[in-house]
């Protein structure tokens, strides 16, 4: 068996851009500041319906666009099983795990690929981490 090709950098958004939303440039640029440094981070909150997500949203494209080769990792963070079924999805996206073996440690490979700087520049979105709590608990 051949090994397969490893897959293009891509996006995985599951929304469009509201073509109704209004563009917050100086918002967006504190964000590029604070990602744009080595392990940076950036977190939007904001009272739910406020445009959290469409700002990410669209930054994300803007990135792309810029950088297309950088991948963009959607994950939904509203619950534990929610998160673990978003890193899954990511996961087989990478192609670094099929579920095939349940036995399979697939966020140990998802921790490995992303700290792999061959694999290029990613962006991950958290996307509803109304309450992140179950982000510190171990797996």
């Amino acid at each position: 068996e051949r090994p397969e090709k490893p897959p293009k950098p891509s996006s995985n958004v599951p929304f469009r851009l509201d073509p109704e939303f209004v563009k917050r440039a100086a918002l967006t640029d504190r964000i590029r500041a604070k990602l744009s440094v080595p392990a940076g981070r950036a977190a939007l909150v904001g009272l739910g319906g406020v445009g959290k997500t469409q700002l990410a949203i669209d930054y994300a494209s803007q990135l792309r666009q810029q950088f297309p080769q950088t991948w963009v990792l959607w994950i939904h963070a509203s619950n534990a099983a929610r998160f673990e079924q978003s890193l899954g999805d990511v996961a087989y996206q990478l192609k670094i795990y099929v579920g095939k073996d349940p036995r399979t440690n697939f966020l140990l490979l998802l921790q490995n690929w992303l700290r792999d700087e061959d694999n290029g520049r990613w962006l991950i979105v958290l996307d509803n981490a109304d309450d992140a709590s179950f982000l510190l608990q171990p797996p």
